[in-house]
């Protein structure tokens, strides 16, 4: 089993965020719809909406907003 740990909380929330968008980039592209999160304990735009807060509520228009600002082209440069 592997472990992950962090320096600090800025590397906590940098992590937390980075999965959070590659989760939501794939709810959004997958042809099934099937959801990466149990909604009964939270939801990828609730994760991402503690940093975005102007989010839309919908998986398919939130991340049409962070590509249209540019979140997914940085976090690409950065992988």
């Amino acid at each position: 089993m592997t472990s992950i740990t962090f320096k600090d909380d800025k590397d906590r929330r940098n992590f937390q965020i980075t999965i959070a968008l590659e989760m939501l980039r794939t709810e959004v592209n997958r042809s099934s719809g099937m959801l990466v999160c149990d909604p009964r304990k939270g939801t990828t735009i609730g994760t991402l909406r503690r940093y975005w807060p102007w989010l839309k509520k919908t998986r398919k228009a939130a991340y049409k907003q962070l590509v249209e600002a540019g979140i997914y082209d940085h976090l690409d440069a950065n992988n």
